[in-house]
């Protein structure tokens, strides 16, 4: 079946059999199996959030869209939370206790405001699937000539919003996704605006990988080398397409290497995740110089 009607969809959380589809101010869920509608949810008096996107809650129990929160089951309002921005409806918490609407978080137990983040101000805040990272991508900014992209993201602690660390990656951040494995990064970079696009690429970045621990396995990996010339052994290798692919992004891991503003400088690594508690900290896996058809990518991403 089709959407066509909607301006952005998303699946429900836990089973992913619904889907709850946004055109302005209206939300409406949707069987997976059969595409029939199964609630609509349309406020009295319209909020008129400029990026209204309607999202279940992590139990699937409540939506919220236009700022209003609704029950799933009853198709009633719950709960409608004070405008303060003109752009972002807002997100729910992995926790399942909080909402986060621009620079407001709002406790969901007594709707009162907790507190107030000015990190993520006109930002799109995606949570890391633990749910213990939020990283931030600034909204597309409207100027008097243009529209305009910020080139980095950030990252903050999702219990207490504090900063971790700001990373610069030299052109427009256009979105970010995160793997379900919490190992990995996919950044959609672009330079130009538009019809004047003149690169796109998606650039990968690992999750939780630190200088020194890159410097100890890149000793470990030359002793082995060493120690396989002086006995004569050759250790299993790669196909040469694999070897040129690898060195491609090593070289253009090296060329294009992010700086953090909060933290470690990113650098040049194989895929890994660190078991660490420590400080999370975003290492560059290598770019792929793919070309990206921006208005595709729009469609996909935000429906």
């Amino acid at each position: 079946f089709a959407l066509s009607e909607e301006e952005y969809v998303e699946f429900s959380k836990v089973n992913q059999d619904r889907i709850v589809g946004t055109k302005a101010e209206v939300a409406t869920i949707y069987d997976v199996a059969t595409g029939q509608k199964l609630t609509t949810f349309n406020p009295r008096i319209s909020n008129q959030y400029t990026r209204n996107r309607a999202t279940f809650s992590p139990g699937d129990e409540f939506v919220l869209s236009d700022g209003v929160l609704w029950d799933v089951s009853s198709g009633k309002e719950i709960h409608k939370f004070d405008k303060l921005n003109q752009t972002l409806s807002g997100v729910f918490h992995p926790n399942g206790l909080e909402v986060i609407s621009n620079t407001e978080v709002w406790d969901l137990r007594t709707f009162h405001l907790l507190r107030t983040v000015s990190t993520l101000d006109q930002c799109q805040v995606i949570f890391s699937p633990n749910g213990d990272t939020i990283y931030t991508v600034t909204l597309e900014q409207e100027t008097e000539d243009d529209h305009s992209y910020d080139s980095s993201f950030k990252t903050l602690d999702a219990f207490d919003y504090s900063s971790i660390a700001t990373f610069d990656v030299k052109k427009n951040v256009y979105s970010l996704s995160c793997n379900k494995y919490d190992t990995q990064i996919a950044v959609v970079e672009n330079q130009g605006m538009f019809d004047d696009v003149q690169e796109s690429l998606v650039r990968l970045y690992d999750v939780g990988r630190r200088r020194d621990d890159e410097d100890d396995g890149e000793e470990e990996d030359d002793d082995d080398d060493l120690e396989g010339s002086e006995d004569g052994s050759a250790s299993p290798s790669a196909s040469e397409d694999e070897q040129q692919g690898g060195d491609e992004n090593a070289n253009d891991g090296n060329n294009e290497d992010p700086q953090g503003g909060g933290g470690d400088s990113p650098n040049a690594s194989e895929a890994n995740a660190s078991d660490s508690d420590e400080e999370a900290v975003i290492s560059v896996s290598g770019s792929s110089d793919i070309e990206v058809d921006i208005d595709a990518l729009e469609d996909l991403l935000f429906g």
